[in-house]
């Protein structure tokens, strides 16, 4: 595959480089109400879109945290990045830890959203298939929305409008398995990295009690900090406090 036609939609033109990944079930539009409140002087902010979503909906892969990986360095090298701070929601919270593990020297900072680990998210049967359903199931998937955000039923219908005019149903559940399989903890503990780890305090399942037991027991250098009246899309759901958090983290490693 080639890795360097990922879609990537860049924002701002400052010094510091800033590489952005989405989540599971939608694209870097999620991060689109985020845009207007970030600081397009100090940072540029590339936006990616993986394999089978948004503008690489049409790329095809073995949907592994090593491709994401992969995928993602070509991206940095294309722009000509050396050194950059690499953002990822949920599922690419894992992908944050992939990259400082391949390429410590060239990861200054990572910004961990709600993020799933090293560890993988290894699901009992019942809940590997609810999630299973999702791909497919429209009410499936409205349920899940909700239940990670305690939101409406019209924030769920607009997830699930994205979700399917912008992710391949063919790459659903190839990541779906990446998740629950996935496992390098042992190449990830102690590595120096400086990352923030941000969750909502209505997240259930990525609460801070989760990330105690994992991004803060291995990464010397992490910090937690939890959104108060957020769930697991504070981008979308407290854009400017966001913008806010993510922007004074990464100033304090910038340079």
């Amino acid at each position: 595959m080639t890795a360097d036609i990922l879609g990537v939609t860049l924002h701002g033109t400052g010094p510091e480089p800033v590489l952005v990944l989405h989540d599971w079930l939608g694209d870097s539009r999620n991060y689109q109400l985020a845009l207007p409140y970030l600081d397009i002087h100090r940072f540029t902010y590339a936006l990616v879109d993986l394999r089978g979503y948004g503008r690489s909906m049409h790329l095809a892969g073995d949907y592994t945290i090593e491709e994401i990986a992969a995928d993602c360095l070509a991206v940095a090298d294309r722009l000509g990045w050396s050194r950059f701070h690499v953002v990822g929601h949920s599922m690419t919270g894992m992908a944050t830890q992939r990259l400082a593990a391949d390429v410590p020297s060239r990861i200054k900072s990572a910004v961990a959203v709600c993020p799933l680990s090293a560890a993988g998210n290894p699901l009992p049967d019942e809940a590997a298939a609810f999630f299973a359903r999702t791909c497919e199931d429209d009410d499936a998937f409205r349920r899940l929305v909700k239940y990670v955000t305690g939101l409406s039923d019209q924030w769920a219908e607009v997830k699930l409008r994205q979700n399917r005019d912008r992710v391949a149903p063919q790459c659903r559940p190839h990541y779906l398995r990446m998740m629950r399989t996935t496992h390098f903890v042992d190449e990830v503990r102690g590595l120096a990295t400086p990352f923030l780890v941000m969750v909502g305090d209505r997240d259930p399942g990525l609460d801070a009690a989760a990330m105690e037991r994992t991004f803060l027991a291995w990464h010397p250098n992490a910090t937690l900090m939890v959104m108060p009246n957020c769930g697991h899309y504070p981008m979308q759901e407290c854009p400017p406090r966001f913008a806010q958090m993510i922007e004074n983290f990464l100033d304090s490693q910038a340079g």
